[in-house]
């Protein structure tokens, strides 16, 4: 593992830090204003109620850890399906509904959400 080496305020640092990741990739798909402010407030809360319960006391590192592991792929893979959130959102400002999932986009998402799990695991 290659934060064998971070202490506790490092890890302090990578929750928050995931956690402001995760609240700009969920704004992001939101339409409009009201919705994006919402999704970033419920996140940015969510973010600081976990750390602030969870970051103190035994386990407090562990916890940390489970919560940037549990929120930086998110994060990542809003970046990864870019072009795809794109297009979907696209259509729904324009009034059309939004495409459905194929089976083999559904795999792709899987496989690509493993494997940016595994990266931040090994990270």
């Amino acid at each position: 593992m290659l934060t064998a080496h971070f202490t506790l305020t490092h890890w302090w640092i990578a929750a928050l830090a995931s956690g402001l990741a995760l609240a700009a990739a969920v704004q992001s798909l939101a339409t409009t204003t009201r919705h994006r402010l919402v999704a970033a407030a419920s996140v940015l809360l969510a973010t600081g109620l976990y750390t602030v319960l969870r970051g103190t006391g035994d386990g407090a590192r562990q916890a940390l850890q489970l919560f940037v592991l549990g929120t930086l792929p998110l994060a990542v893979l809003r970046v990864l399906f870019a072009g795809y959130l794109r297009r979907q959102l696209a259509l729904q400002r324009s009034g059309r509904p939004v495409e459905d999932m194929t089976g083999r986009q559904m795999a792709v998402f899987g496989a690509a959400f493993a494997a940016v799990v595994i990266c931040v695991v090994i990270l």
